[in-house]
């Protein structure tokens, strides 16, 4: 099994992922009358941080063994998709042989849309 670690640019990916997710939440319930608006904003709040755990431990899952299936692969970097839970997760990554790491270069996620 190969240690994952994640490059800055990959996580800066899944925070701007998480933090959009988040705001498009509390945004909507800012100022909307409704009595439980706090609770509802921290349930949002909530949620991203298990959005962002769930997407990090996926990507974790699925990149740790030795080999990965369904992987592309090009001279520098390998491409993997899969779901998590229902939203598509694209990987590049690279591997370290000598040091036994795997690198997550790179994370992109669909959007979902937000439908009202």
């Amino acid at each position: 099994m190969l240690v994952v670690k994640f490059k800055e640019r990959a996580i800066v990916d899944l925070q701007i992922f998480v933090r959009n997710y988040e705001n498009s939440f509390l945004e909507l319930y800012k100022d909307s009358g409704i009595w439980s608006e706090d609770e509802i904003k921290n349930i949002y709040i909530k949620s991203a941080e298990e959005l962002y755990r769930k997407i990090r431990d996926g990507i974790v899952k699925r990149l740790k063994d030795e080999k990965v299936l369904g992987r592309k692969e090009n001279s520098l970097m390998k491409e993997v998709s899969f779901f998590v839970g229902n939203r598509l997760i694209i990987v590049l990554f690279s591997d370290d042989k000598k040091a036994n790491i795997r690198w997550v270069e790179s994370i992109f996620i669909d959007r979902k849309p937000i439908i009202f």
